[in-house]
C-alpha cells in the first residue's frame, strides 16, 4: 500500500511556501478568477494572504526581484505542449540545474529555478536561464523576473502568479507535475518544496565563465564592412561611442532610443543591446532630483528602435547634439550635404542656422536644436550660453 502523504500544520506550509517564493513584502499581484482581471495590491504580504492563496481565495502574485537579487526565477511558457518545459529540465540538468515543472494555471508550464536563500545576482540567474531557452530553441521565452534590478521607490517590476492556488489545485492546475509525466501531478507537493535544490551564486558565475555569457553580452558592437555608403563604412559613432562610455544626465529616453538605434544599425542583435544599454543606465547620472531610466523604459525605447528602420542618427537633437566630435562622418556628412543643397539652389529647408547654437561653459559641448536647452546632457550643468548667430562652419566652402 502506498504511503499517504505526510500531514503538514498550515502555519508549517505557509512559511515553506514563503520561503520558496520570496519577493518584495510590501505589494503583490492577483487575479480575480471569474473575469480574469489583473491588478496590484499595494499591501503587506502577510500570512494571511498567503493562506487566502493557498485556500483558494484569492491568487497570490509574487514580485520576485529584491533590488537587484532573487531567490526563485521562472521560465514561462505560454502553450500547452509540454516538450519544451520538459526539455527546458532536461537541458538545466545538463548544467547541474535543478529545474521543478509547474503546470500554470490555464494554459502552459512554468519551470521553476530556486537560489540561495540570501538571495543572488538577478542578472546572472537571468542570463543563465535565457542561455538554456537558447540551447532549447526557445529564445523568446519570458522570463520571470523580467528586468535585472528594480529602479525608483516605485518600481516593482513584474509578478508571476505562485504555484498551489488553492481553487485549482483539485483540478491539476498550479501544482508541480512529473517532468516524466506532465499529466501527473506529485503525489506530496510540500515535500517537493521542503527538498528542493537551490542554485548558489557560484553556481551561476562558473556556467557565466565557462559558456562566454558575460562575454557574449558586453563584447563590443561588431563593426560593419566597409563600404562606400558611409551608413555601413563605420560602427558607433563617436556621439554614440561617447555616450555608452560616459553615460548622460539628461534626456535619458531618448538618448536611449537614439544608442538603440546605432546598436541596431551596426548589427547588434536586441537582446545583446537591451544587455548594453542597461550596463549603460549605471553610468548614467541625472540632474534635478530625476532618476536613473528604469530596464523597462529601456525594454521600450530599445522596442521602438527594433521595430522599424530609421534613417536618422538624431545628431541635432538636444540628447545627441552636445556629444558630436569634430570628424564623425555621419555629422560631416549632414553638414556637406546641407552645404551642397544651399549651392544647388534647393528649396529651402530649416538648416543649422535657423536652430539655437548652444555652448556649455563647463565642459565645452556645443551643439544646434530646435529648443532651447536648459541643462547640458552630457555634464548636467545649467551653465549654457545660446545664440542664433551663424556657426562658422555654416560659411565653410561657400
Amino acid at each position: 500500500m502506498a504511503e499517504l502523504p505526510e500531514k503538514r500544520p498550515t502555519t508549517q506550509k505557509i512559511t515553506l511556501f514563503r520561503q520558496c517564493f520570496a519577493g518584495l513584502n510590501h505589494v503583490y499581484g492577483t487575479y480575480d478568477p471569474r473575469t480574469g482581471r489583473v491588478r496590484q495590491v499595494k499591501q503587506p504580504v502577510t500570512d494571511d494572504v498567503i493562506l487566502a492563496h493557498l485556500l483558494g481565495q484569492q491568487p497570490y502574485g509574487v514580485y520576485l526581484l529584491i533590488g537587484d537579487l532573487i531567490r526563485a526565477v521562472a521560465a514561462d511558457f505560454d502553450e500547452d505542449d509540454p516538450r519544451p518545459p520538459v526539455e527546458f529540465i532536461r537541458q538545466a540538468d545538463h548544467y547541474g540545474i535543478k529545474a521543478y515543472l509547474e503546470r500554470s494555471k490555464s494554459k502552459g508550464w512554468h519551470a521553476w529555478v530556486f537560489m540561495d536563500t540570501a538571495g543572488v545576482s538577478a542578472t546572472k540567474a537571468r542570463l543563465v536561464v535565457k542561455n538554456i531557452l537558447d540551447d532549447i530553441g526557445r529564445p523568446a521565452t519570458e522570463v520571470f523576473p523580467k528586468q535585472n534590478r528594480l529602479a525608483g521607490d516605485t518600481c516593482y517590476g513584474n509578478f508571476i502568479n505562485t504555484p498551489l492556488f488553492g481553487a485549482l489545485v483539485p483540478q491539476g492546475r498550479t501544482v508541480f507535475v512529473d517532468p516524466s509525466d506532465p499529466t501527473k501531478p506529485l503525489p506530496d507537493q510540500w515535500a517537493l518544496l521542503e527538498a528542493v535544490e537551490r542554485v548558489p551564486e557560484r553556481m551561476l558565475d562558473e556556467i557565466i565563465e565557462i559558456n562566454d555569457l558575460a562575454v557574449r553580452v558586453n563584447r563590443p558592437p561588431p563593426q560593419s564592412p566597409p563600404s562606400s555608403n558611409h551608413r555601413r563604412s563605420f560602427g558607433l559613432p563617436p556621439c554614440a561611442q561617447t555616450m555608452l562610455a560616459d553615460g548622460v544626465a539628461a534626456n535619458q529616453r531618448v538618448a536611449c532610443f537614439r544608442l538603440a538605434v546605432n546598436l541596431k544599425r551596426v548589427g547588434l542583435p536586441f537582446d545583446s543591446a537591451v544587455a548594453v544599454l542597461n550596463d549603460w543606465a549605471t553610468r548614467n547620472r541625472p540632474v534635478k532630483g530625476k532618476r536613473t531610466i528604469a530596464e523597462d523604459e529601456i525594454l521600450s525605447q530599445a522596442g521602438c528602435a527594433y521595430d522599424k528602420e530609421y534613417r536618422a542618427l538624431g545628431c541635432e537633437e538636444p540628447a545627441v547634439a552636445p556629444f558630436c566630435q569634430p570628424g564623425c562622418p555621419v555629422s560631416d556628412g549632414l553638414a556637406s550635404s546641407r552645404v551642397g543643397e544651399r549651392r544647388a539652389g534647393a528649396s529651402r529647408r530649416e538648416t543649422p542656422a535657423d536652430k539655437i547654437y548652444s555652448a556649455c561653459e563647463v565642459c565645452t559641448a556645443k551643439w544646434f536644436c530646435d529648443t532651447e536647452v536648459t541643462t547640458c546632457p552630457r555634464c548636467g550643468s545649467d551653465q549654457i550660453s545660446r545664440t542664433r548667430a551663424k556657426p562658422p562652419w555654416l560659411n565653410e566652402g561657400v
